[in-house]
């Protein structure tokens, strides 16, 4: 690996500082004033060597990422969101429980993410959430609050349904209008496990992929 000269390694110490704060790539205008160039030139200079030297990958004009090699130099940072199986998103069906890989996302300290997995949906009964089948959903492993969406198992078989608690029990209420909700009486509720609350999707474009966390 090339090394870098002064000024590319205090810009590189810069792109890491703004990414483990902001988890995002700084912007030209940014990088200008904070190292008070009058134009942007030296700065596309310097992102240029950064990008020959395997620091930073080009990812169209004048777009750049922390380059697959160094992103291990990101403090927290960890090489992706663990893939731990299947849930349906239709009638409830068999717990599959499998060890599929990693979502090859960038993760940063700012999403709070390192305990955070993935599951990979099955059925169309949450379209009206934007969770479709065979999308990758992000799980955070806690319980899921009412009008939250959940990640549960119960008698063996797995679902993904909003949470609906009502006094007799809670329901769980497909966003579909096709599908008919599942309503879970009190002393039954004991026997649910519950693997965790929908907070966001995994995406993938341009063979790259990025994360998408539900607001609210």
């Amino acid at each position: 690996m090339k090394s870098l000269t002064d000024k590319q390694r205090e810009l590189w110490e810069f792109i890491l500082n703004h990414y483990e704060e902001y988890s995002q790539f700084p912007s030209y205008a940014e990088m200008q004033d904070a190292f008070g160039y009058s134009s942007s030139n030296s700065i596309y200079q310097h992102l240029n060597a950064l990008e020959k030297k395997n620091y930073l990958t080009k990812y169209g004009r004048g777009n750049y990422g922390i380059h697959p090699t160094k992103r291990s130099e990101l403090k927290g940072f960890f090489p992706g969101i663990p893939i731990k199986g299947r849930i349906a998103a239709g009638g409830m069906h068999q717990a599959i429980s499998e060890n599929l890989g990693h979502l090859p996302v960038e993760v940063h300290p700012a999403t709070k993410s390192d305990h955070y997995f993935a599951l990979i949906v099955d059925g169309e009964s949450m379209i009206d959430a934007d969770i479709r089948d065979g999308d990758y959903i992000i799980i955070d492993p806690r319980e899921p609050r009412d009008g939250e969406i959940g990640a549960i198992l119960y008698d063996g078989e797995t679902t993904l349904k909003t949470i609906r608690k009502k006094t007799d029990g809670v329901l769980l209420q497909p966003e579909n209008p096709d599908y008919d909700p599942i309503h879970i009486t009190p002393d039954k509720w004991e026997e649910i496990t519950v693997f965790g609350t929908f907070i966001g999707k995994a995406w993938k474009k341009n063979g790259n992929w990025g994360l998408i966390f539900r607001s609210g």
